[in-house]
């Protein structure tokens, strides 16, 4: 059982989600929001920054790649690391240097004096800390609360960001025609403000499961070979690799799609990122209330039809009215697929590799998103590259229905 545990008044029904019940979680929920809205906030400026800065498609890839690059590099590292150290102290350090990266894009930007170079050298310092902290900031819920109540609350996560992608970016849309993208690189610098308060000051020091003396490059082994050997882990690496470098992949191209397709500004940019949120707030809803880890199988099939139609839809669009409730399917696919996948790593495999294991998901997911994106901004040189992105949504689709049929994934159902 791990470490912290919730009250046993958690098992009774409330107007709340039960994992709300528990007090380090709640406030570390909480304390999530500010920066998940600046997050929101800074995605939308940074292409809208990159676009106008260059004109050109390639540079929003690269910058979305330098990002992305580092969680190739550096997230099994971090897993191995989370599996060591205390994953407080690990956020601690982390997250000070993401608000501080942020600090320095708005520096960048409120003085005019960006280039592509200083912003690509920006965008890798915030990646590298990114990809060290998302293994431990994942790993972090399942210790904060008991096994049956981790759907819940990675549910909750979920309702979290896509209430914040509602939010974040229509206030991105306001700044960005007012005063320009610096001020939404600041708001989230100033956000990261919050979850070090608590982190300080609510969050528990939970002792890692691994022995210090492990050490990280036996402990990276140790991870790897047990992904090898479990066909449940090898399944959700796979659908993960699918929807990050073929689907999630587009996002960085939605100013472009804004401009070309639809012949839009700012203000219709932060429209288009605020209404993604509204399927994955109806879908996280949904799951944090009533969701069970025996549904997270059909959860991951048919949240890939879902994402699938939405995406394919979004690159036929030319009118809001169209686009608009596309980017809410893709939302709703998107969050049952993740809620489901990451779910599965976080309670049916070994927690003294948890770490590890979410610090190899991240290295999928989070690594080859911005390479998905480098390499849909090269295809737009031999076909269209809306086209290519609708060929890469099909595929989306077929490796989640895979993923839900392997035995080993529906076997984790029915037990």
């Amino acid at each position: 059982m791990d470490a912290c545990q919730p009250p046993a008044s958690t098992s009774r029904r409330g107007v709340l989600p039960p994992v709300l019940r528990v007090r380090p979680f709640r406030w570390y929920w909480l304390a999530q929001w500010p920066v998940l809205i600046g997050t929101w906030m800074q995605i939308v400026a940074l292409g809208y920054f990159v676009y106008q800065l260059t004109h050109s498609q390639t540079a929003v890839g690269i910058v979305a790649a330098a990002d992305g690059v580092p969680a190739v590099a550096l997230s099994l590292v971090g897993g191995a690391v989370a599996d060591r150290i205390s994953r407080r102290r690990i956020l601690l350090v982390t997250q000070t240097v993401l608000g501080v990266s942020s600090g320095a894009l708005a520096v960048l930007a409120l003085t005019g004096r960006a280039s592509l170079g200083s912003v690509i050298a920006v965008a890798l310092i915030f990646g590298a800390a990114d990809a060290v902290d998302l293994p431990s900031r994942q790993a972090l819920v399942a210790d904060l609360v008991e096994r049956d109540l981790v759907v819940s609350a990675v549910a909750l996560g979920s309702v979290a960001m896509s209430t914040c992608r509602i939010i974040g970016p229509a206030l991105a849309g306001q700044l960005l025609v007012s005063v320009g993208p610096g001020y939404c690189f600041l708001v989230l610098a100033l956000a990261y403000l919050v979850p070090i308060a608590v982190l300080l000051t609510l969050v528990p020091d939970i002792p890692p499961r691994v022995h210090s003396e492990t050490g990280v490059g036996r402990g990276l082994r140790a991870g790897m070979a047990a992904a090898v050997r479990d066909p449940l882990v090898r399944c959700v690496v796979i659908c993960a690799a699918a929807l990050s470098f073929f689907g999630v992949s587009y996002m960085p191209y939605l100013p472009v799609f804004a401009s070309t397709s639809l012949h839009g500004g700012g203000a219709e940019l932060g429209l288009l990122y605020s209404t993604g949120g509204v399927g994955g707030l109806a879908a996280g809803l949904l799951i944090a209330r009533r969701g069970r880890p025996a549904a997270r199988v059909r959860m991951l099939g048919a949240g890939g039809v879902v994402y699938a139609a939405g995406l394919v839809t979004l690159t036929r669009s030319h009118s809001l009215g169209l686009a608009l409730p596309a980017l809410v399917a893709i939302s709703f696919g998107f969050l049952a697929m993740n809620t489901s996948m990451s779910t599965l790593l976080q309670t049916d495999t070994d927690p003294a590799l948890r770490g590890r294991l979410l610090g190899l998901y991240t290295t999928t997911f989070a690594g080859l998103q911005p390479l998905g994106t480098l390499v849909y901004g090269l295809v737009s040189h031999l076909v269209p590259l809306f086209d290519a992105i609708a060929a890469g949504a099909v595929l989306v689709g077929l490796a989640a229905v895979w993923t839900a049929t392997r035995p080993a994934v529906r076997h984790t159902a029915r037990r």
